[in-house]
């Protein structure tokens, strides 16, 4: 794992709704908010939970520690609680960071590719593809123009995907958690974890293909593109 230190100069990676873990002295609980957005020099986050079992350490000052895992980076920043508003609704005014740490969590290398996937969660499902992979997990896109409508994922939620690979000629169900996506009016990119219970024969094929992109790379020197 990769850790560097950053400055304050550096944007944080975060988005609407991104997770976030909360440390507070003297509080053992695990707590979580969500991030809401920026205003001049402060960050907005909703209350962390349990909202009620800690509210009473939540005053001006109060000194806190953040965490969050973004496009495969845990990033951490110690910050101060700036102000606290319950109308006209409940947030937390929070002190940018001086120093952001930014922690790697990729060791495998990602290959690129573009293998056609269908993606299912509960009753609706949508056309897309994997556009980077490892064996571990993949990045993936959901065009607005090869579907009727774009799906709504969230962090952890459980999606089958149903991969085409190349040469094989039934597709592999692969179960996975999304855990980072950005999503607009035209296209949702999601970046999905594999399920630990993913079988033997399928870790195999997945092997098998980021293998055979390796090989077709170093011997052309070049990369795959999108469509």
């Amino acid at each position: 794992m990769d850790d560097k230190l950053l400055d304050r100069g550096v944007r944080l990676a975060l988005e609407i709704g991104l997770s976030l873990k909360v440390e507070l002295e003297g509080v053992d609980l695990p707590l979580e908010s969500s991030f809401v957005g920026f205003i001049n020099e402060f960050i907005i986050i909703t209350p962390p939970r349990p909202y009620n079992q800690i509210r009473h350490k939540l005053f001006d000052g109060t000194e806190m520690l953040i965490r969050y895992f973004y496009n495969g980076t845990v990033f951490a920043f110690q910050t101060k609680l700036f102000a606290h508003i319950e109308k006209p609704i409940n947030l937390l005014f929070i002190e940018y960071p001086k120093l952001i740490q930014k922690s790697e969590l990729r060791s495998e290398k990602r290959s690129n590719c573009y293998v056609e996937t269908t993606f299912i969660s509960g009753d609706k499902e949508n056309e897309g593809a994997i556009v980077d992979i490892t064996r571990t997990g993949c990045q993936c896109m959901i065009r607005r123009k090869d579907n009727k409508f774009l799906m709504s994922f969230k962090v952890n939620d459980l999606v089958l995907l149903k991969v085409k690979f190349p040469g094989v000629k039934i597709p592999m169900e692969i179960h996975g958690v999304v855990k980072n996506m950005r999503s607009s009016n035209v296209e949702t990119n999601l970046g999905i974890m594999f399920h630990e219970n993913t079988t033997e024969v399928t870790q195999k094929v997945i092997a098998w293909y980021i293998s055979t992109i390796e090989k077709f790379e170093s011997s052309h020197g070049v990369q795959i593109e999108l469509p």
